[in-house]
Parts: structure tokens; sequence; C-alpha cells
């Protein structure tokens, strides 16, 4: 199965050919057939188990609690995660969502629809809880929406930085990209300015060794 899951993010379902698979597992093609009567039913595996193992990116982010310092922890812990490209929870699952985004659309429409049922309660909750503090102000964005902008480009970063050299060049230290993100979306679903500044000051633990990285 991972080395299914490690040829199907490489080549995509078209070009991930069950002699490739194999190889890659270093068993006989005779052998997965004895498992899987196709390669459709292999793949249809594969998205199960990216599915079940989309739970570990959300404990990546851990939990939300229900204010505007939860909104920002949780944007430094994701875009954390993101900035560590192939070495962020589940690489292969982003490499195939992006091959599905391009092909049906089938495995992409169910990680998107799973990870707003996981994650728009608690956010749901933060918002309204910085809102009623005064530190999120302005027209309200839809939170269904906020969850689909953070992740867009969440995984946008994360498949840019997961070849060497990495393939956009962003401005800017590890650190420094980081605390950019959080601004941009920060700003963006109205988090006052200076709530922002205050949770990325030096008891904020912004550095990426925080969430993981050297």
């Amino acid at each position: 199965m991972e080395a299914a899951i490690r040829v199907f993010a490489e080549h995509g379902f078209d070009g991930a050919k069950t002699h490739r698979i194999a190889a890659e597992a270093q068993v006989s093609e005779a052998l997965i057939f004895r498992h899987f009567p196709s390669k459709e039913t292999l793949y249809r595996s594969v998205l199960r188990k990216l599915i079940r193992d989309q739970n570990e990116a959300f404990k990546a982010v851990g939990e939300l609690s229900p204010d505007a310092a939860g909104l920002i922890t949780m944007m430094r812990n994701y875009f954390g995660n993101c900035l560590r490209g192939s070495l962020t929870p589940n690489p292969n699952a982003i490499r195939i969502l992006y091959a599905s985004l391009a092909g049906d659309g089938t495995y992409a429409r169910l990680t998107y629809r799973r990870s707003l049922r996981l994650s728009l309660p608690s956010l749901i909750d933060a918002l309204a809880g910085a809102r009623a503090a005064g530190d999120l102000v302005g027209a309200p964005i839809d939170p269904i929406n906020i969850v689909a902008m953070l992740e867009h480009l969440g995984s946008n970063v994360t498949v840019a930085r997961m070849r060497e050299p990495h393939l956009v060049q962003y401005a800017g230290t590890e650190d420094q990209l980081l605390e950019q993100m959080i601004l941009f979306c920060g700003r963006g679903i109205g988090l006052r300015e200076e709530v922002i500044q205050a949770h990325l000051g030096a008891d904020a633990a912004l550095s990426l060794r925080a969430v993981g990285t050297k």
C-alpha cells in the first residue's frame, strides 16, 4: 500500500502502472492482483487510507482555543507544517490531491468535505470568541470560505517546497515567511493588527523549530 501511494503520488492514476508499483514494493505484479482485482481497486484502497491518515494532519495543527489566540496558533502550526514541504505529515496525500484536482476530482472532493467537517465547528467557536472580545472586526467572512482559503494557501506552499531547490523562491527567512503568512491571513479574516502583533512576539515561539523543523 505504501509503495502504491508513492507511485500514484509521483505519476498520477494514469501514469502509475501496476508493474511500477510491484517494483517499488519489491513484489511480483501477480501478487498485487491477488489482493486487488484491478488498478482501480488498489487506487480506491489508497484513497481510503489517505482519508484515514488525514487525522494526522489535524493532530499536527492541535486543538483550537475559542479566541483570537487560538486562530493565530492554528495558523502558526498549520503553515509551519506546510513550510516543511516534503517533511510535512502526509506529503504524498498532497501530491495525490493535486492530481485529483487535475483529474476526476473524486479524492479532492472527499478530502475537502472531510476537512470542513473536522475543522469547521472549532473555527466557528474561535471566530465568535474573537469577535465577542473585540479582536475580530469588519465584515464577517464565511467560515467555510476561511477553511478553504487557508487550505489553498497552505497546500500550494507545501507543493512549492517539496523539491530542492524550492519551486517558488519566497523572500525572507523561514521565520519571516511564517510570520508573513500569518499576517496575510490574520488581516484577511479581520483580526486587529495589534492583536496579531501581540501574538507574534517572542513569547509566541514563532520559530519553525516549534513545529518540528530544524
